[in-house]
């Protein structure tokens, strides 16, 4: 093992609240210096390895491979596709006839190659251009607004390209400074944009979360500053945006209060003024054609009905603008079956929802009778699958992509149309990337605290779940209602540990969005331990099940997952055999004021409220390390570019440990990747088999080598 040297030890600070609030700093040359001695230690022991090496490779083969699915968006006849390889690492804007690509026949064009950007080739600078969006303009569809982040961050630029002249537009709408910028089309010379101006003001109007406070409506061969604030929100507020619908010809407006809560509008052209949705603030809104749609978060009791939070309601636009409130309910969730997404295409509306992992999927079509009723028939999807369903062009026709898979079966994408009994067209499966013969994909349940069923999928093969102890992979979330349970085809994790004879869990906790906002208030603020409770009762379920023993198994997860494995580890250290806790959320007393820390008190409570802040010490990684306490082996995670989890997190606590006397404390900082682990497949890959070889290193001895 590469030994942890006295100089590696950063030397805390005469702060009495924060000795190592140094490591904060994101321009300091000490800083920097000791991260990259960290991460070479780390590198040294898992990163450089024979075995990591062919993992490498292997990963790169997958993530560039010929292949691969290729899935297009609809623009008119042209069907456009982001295109990765290993010529083009940041990727190809490509297009082709739509009616080439169904017929796999393609005739791909490069419309954009963001390798061959200036911004990515200049001397002594190694900044990587990350392709965030490339929107056309509906419908002449012949420029386009590109957004490019530097080294994969939440700040972009913004360039306004020639589709057909494969160029961009000399002073077109241009933001070069990188920023938490929006920019909308309205037509081909005016766009809504919410510009963060603090590259050239000393008091930037943005909201403490980093957002623009302004929207302006900018008209072209105009600076910025000069087009007029049309909507805006407070300073304490999160953000304020306006999108124009330039198919319904409709301007919407939204003021986001809290993570969880925003205003809406709409624009009455006949007076200039914007009108509020009279809705719940948590409460999602959409239109459709004449239609309006409302999805509260929470019960809504209106006019002496409630109607139930997770529900989708439908009432006609008009009526509703003219004060009726009698919705029609087209789905309301039960314990277990909770609302997932809605899609529409010319003509139905298409309701996917979930009971227990598995989607099903509803179409309804509006009222045809003055009897007011929307007819509803089920859509069949592919057995034992997994499915998601994208209308392709909601202007033109019925015709959806239907991408289904599972944890242990390859992708298909298929094509069909909704209006009429169409064949299902295969557009493309995925070839297997390992050999699942033998595996399995359980559904079982582990009982939390307070009784609750808390499911988890398992994942192995049948023979290793009933044999002896395996090692095991246990991952989870469990925050911001965010579901991570949809099975997905294990393609890299199959082959990097599957395959070897490691075994995989997935923890469906209180927290996240599983089984709806139900779910996720559960573990919501002063509840958070109700998280950490039920991915202790996941771990104990696999150890007392015989799955794996505490010395087998490893635990990992990202952002508020790597809070949720490094809280775990502080609270039941001995439960655990190996910790990855990636861009984590560590220091709870701080989290509002570094980056865009501001826009998650909501989850998690505010640290300048006395009582939340009591709260938040309870189990704040950071506060709670104890240096007379044995921790498993664990290895945090960050990235320089990561402008969403400040890296001082991460930073602080690997610090601290190991000025605690704690060796096992493993450190890796991404030059890149913002809240990612990079930008091109090698970067990504590389840190990929890292992970993998720590976990063999410390829990996965008795692993087979990797086919």
């Amino acid at each position: 093992m590469t030994n942890l040297h006295s100089s590696m030890i950063w030397q805390p600070s005469s702060d009495a609240v924060d000795p190592y609030i140094g490591l904060e700093a994101l321009d300091s040359h000490a800083v920097d210096a000791w991260c990259r001695a960290q991460s070479t230690r780390t590198l040294t022991e898992f990163g450089r390895t024979a075995r990591t090496d062919t993992l490498t490779r292997r990963l790169v083969e997958v993530m560039t491979a010929d292949d691969r699915i290729v899935t297009c968006w609809r623009s008119g006849v042209w069907a456009y596709n982001i295109w990765i390889d290993e010529s083009h690492p940041l990727g190809l804007v490509r297009r082709t006839s739509w009616n080439a690509w169904i017929e796999g026949i393609p005739k791909w064009e490069t419309v954009l190659d963001i390798d061959a950007l200036d911004l990515n080739n200049r001397d002594g600078d190694d900044t990587r251009w990350v392709l965030v969006s490339f929107d056309l303009i509906y419908p002449a569809a012949d420029r386009a607004l590109v957004f490019l982040a530097p080294g994969g961050s939440d700040t972009h630029i913004v360039l306004e390209f020639d589709v057909e002249a494969r160029a961009f537009v000399e002073n077109g709408f241009e933001l070069l400074v990188p920023g938490h910028h929006s920019v909308d089309w309205i037509d081909r010379d005016t766009v809504y944009v919410s510009w963060d101006d603090s590259s050239v003001s000393a008091t930037p109007a943005l909201t403490d979360a980093g957002y623009p406070r302004h929207v302006r409506r900018w008209r072209r061969g105009t600076p910025v500053a000069d087009g007029p604030v049309v909507f805006e929100c407070k300073q304490e507020e999160l953000s304020a945006t306006v999108s124009y619908d330039p198919v319904q010809a409709r301007h919407i407006a939204s003021r986001g209060t809290t993570f969880f809560e925003v205003e809406q509008f709409w624009l009455d052209e006949r007076t200039g003024e914007w009108r509020l949705y009279d809705i719940q603030r948590d409460a999602d809104l959409f239109e459709w054609n004449e239609w309006l749609f409302v999805m509260p978060r929470t019960d809504w009791n209106i006019n002496a009905t409630i109607y139930r939070g997770g529900s989708l309601l439908t009432i006609r636009r008009d009526a509703f603008l003219d004060g009726n409130r009698h919705f029609t309910i087209l789905f309301e969730p039960t314990e277990r079956n909770i609302l997932s997404n809605v899609e529409y295409t010319k003509r139905w509306l298409i309701v996917s929802h979930k009971n227990e992992s598995v989607t099903r999927v509803t179409l309804w079509h509006p009222p045809v009778s003055s009897d007011g009723v929307w007819d509803m028939r089920d859509m069949p999807l592919p057995a034992g699958c997994e499915a998601s369903v994208t209308a392709v062009d909601s202007t033109r026709d019925d015709i959806v992509l239907v991408y289904a898979d599972h944890f242990l079966t390859r992708p298909a994408l298929y094509l069909t149309e909704l209006s009429s009994d169409a064949p299902w067209r295969l557009l493309g499966q995925l070839p297997a990337r390992f050999d699942a013969t033998g595996f399995v994909a359980q559904r079982r349940y582990a009982m939390a605290s307070d009784g609750v069923q808390i499911p988890y999928w398992l994942i192995g093969r049948e023979e290793d779940l009933q044999g002896k102890p395996r090692p095991c992979l246990l991952y989870g979330y469990g925050g911001f209602e965010v579901p991570v349970d949809t099975p997905a085809y294990l393609d890299t994790m199959g082959f990097s540990w599957l395959e070897p004879g490691g075994v995989y869990a997935i923890a469906s906790i209180r927290g996240g969005g599983e089984f709806g906002p139900e779910w996720h208030r559960a573990a919501q603020r002063e509840n958070r331990q109700v998280a950490f409770d039920d991915f202790i009762a996941v771990a104990e379920a696999l150890i007392d099940s015989g799955v794996t023993t505490p010395e087998q198994l490893a635990i990992t997860g990202e952002s508020n997952g790597g809070l949720l494995t490094a809280t775990c580890m502080i609270q039941r250290p001995e439960l655990f055999g190996a910790v990855i806790s990636d861009v984590p959320i560590l220091d709870m007393s701080r989290f509002h004021l570094m980056l865009q820390g501001a826009l998650w008190i909501g989850e998690y409570g505010d640290p300048d409220n006395q009582d939340d802040y009591q709260m938040l010490m309870e189990y704040s990684p950071y506060h709670n390390v104890n240096a007379n306490i044995s921790y498993p082996p664990v290895l945090f995670i960050s990235s320089s570019t990561d402008d969403r989890v400040h890296p001082g997190h991460a930073r602080k606590m690997v610090a601290k440990m190991q000025a605690l006397g704690h060796n096992e404390v493993w450190y890796l900082e991404h030059r890149d990747g913002g809240h990612g682990a990079g930008v091109e497949p090698e970067t990504i890959a590389r840190a990929s088999a890292t992970k993998f070889e720590f976990l063999r290193a410390k829990i996965g001895a008795m692993l087979r080598p990797i086919a």
